[in-house]
């Protein structure tokens, strides 16, 4: 079921990118896979204990009213963010509906994350070829383990820019891929040597299973980290491609006034 949301986000948006008049329609559905595709993942996420993304699906459907309704209104700054998440999708949706893709990633991650955890010292076994075990913990190395989502959405946001140079792209593709596909690595192999080392062991237990170390080295730790990371890169984007912020800047805007529209009309009816 997920392959067929994905596919249909990607096909989408692909439509929407080559679409003239009608693009809007293709935007809408675009946006619409996106967020089927999160709600889809939700008891997975739940049975992971992880907090993020569950509380990120409290705001889609509100995000996805306002989105569609400006989109209708050909609104150029929520088209532009359109443009943003089409070409993040067509980037990173290879990779998630063709096995040997994915799979290529994942193994080049695997290989990287023991090579890594050896030279800190410790001793990982390869138990299948996208499982490190140590210590009994066994740690399965999936797509998104490989940072290409955090890639493909970075990516979406410069080259969704139309006025974008060729340098600047070049650049930003320079700057974006390495960093973050080293960061990721360090933060997958941390995550391995805290879970399997037990760094956290005394922490207190909110799972209910008796063993938080996960919990709070994965869920809590890295991906608190990984947003400061993304929003800090995003902050030097606009620094080497200032137009970023002026697009950002109009996003917002465009939103704010959604949403003040929509408190002054419950305002009125409230009224009457």
């Amino acid at each position: 079921m997920a392959d067929l949301i994905i596919f249909a986000a990607f096909l989408s948006f692909v439509v929407f990118l080559i679409a003239g008049k009608y693009r809007k329609f293709a935007a809408v559905s675009g946006w619409c896979c996106i967020i089927l595709n999160l709600w889809s993942e939700l008891p997975a996420f739940i049975s992971e204990n992880n907090f993020l993304y569950p509380l990120l699906s409290l705001f889609a459907l509100p995000f996805l009213i306002i989105t569609t309704d400006r989109l209708f209104h050909e609104d150029p700054a929520v088209l532009r963010l359109s443009r943003t998440a089409a070409i993040a999708t067509v980037i990173w949706a290879p990779f998630a509906l063709v096995p040997l893709i994915g799979n290529w990633l994942i193994a080049i991650m695997v290989t990287l994350v023991v090579h890594v955890i050896t030279a800190l010292g410790h001793h990982p076994q390869l138990f299948a070829w996208d499982v490190i075990a140590e210590n009994g913990f066994y740690n399965q190395i999936i797509l998104s383990c490989t940072g290409i989502l955090a890639m493909a959405m970075m990516l979406g946001i410069v080259f969704g820019e139309a006025g974008l140079s060729f340098r600047q792209a070049v650049r930003a593709f320079m700057f974006i891929v390495p960093m973050i596909f080293l960061l990721n690595l360090l933060r997958v192999a941390a995550v391995f040597i805290a879970v399997s080392d037990r760094w956290f062991a005394g922490f207190p237990d909110p799972t209910g299973t008796g063993d938080a170390n996960f919990f709070w080295a994965h869920n809590v730790i890295a991906e608190g980290l990984a947003l400061i990371f993304l929003f800090s890169l995003i902050w030097l984007l606009t620094r080497l491609i200032p137009v970023l912020g002026i697009s950002a800047a109009d996003i917002a805007r465009s939103y704010r006034t959604a949403i003040f529209r929509i408190r002054a009309r419950d305002s009125e009816i409230r009224d009457l």
